[in-house]
């Protein structure tokens, strides 16, 4: 059983892909050290599509999560990945949530980050979806 979550792509910080400078992006120095526990990585974009989400969504346990990586003399970091279908105009993609330990997004439950490979068209408040295989539903009153 799968979830739909409807979203619309909002802005981000710009530090996944670099902003002006894209070689000092995260996503650029993250992946050499990433790819060894998530290779599919290494053919995602070079930066993340952040969402806004319809409903709140916490994913407590990713796919995959590494191990606590150096990626940055400053940082010791951990990864969680989670693969999701990402529904933009009416085609679907293969994608992961990438929840960064240090990221600022990580306890927003209303907004992903993902990854995925390069998409035209990706523009602000444009309207998209995620799909999520493996989930269950919970509610707290």
């Amino acid at each position: 059983m799968g979830l739909r979550i409807g979203a619309s792509v909002t802005r981000g910080g710009g530090w996944a892909s670099g902003g002006a400078n894209p070689a000092n992006g995260t996503i650029v120095l993250q992946k050499p050290f990433v790819v060894r526990y998530f290779p599919e990585i290494a053919n995602c974009y070079n930066g993340t599509i952040n969402l806004q989400l319809d409903f709140p969504l916490q994913v407590r346990l990713p796919d995959i999560v590494t191990p606590p990586l150096r990626w940055h003399p400053n940082s010791d970091e951990r990864f969680g990945i989670t693969e999701i279908e990402f529904e933009l105009k009416d085609k679907r993609y293969r994608a992961w949530i990438y929840t960064a330990e240090h990221s600022p997004h990580r306890f927003n439950n209303m907004v992903a980050e993902i990854l995925t490979e390069w998409i035209d068209g990706i523009a602000l408040d444009l309207k998209c979806a995620i799909h999520i295989r493996r989930c269950r539903q919970l509610l707290v009153i």
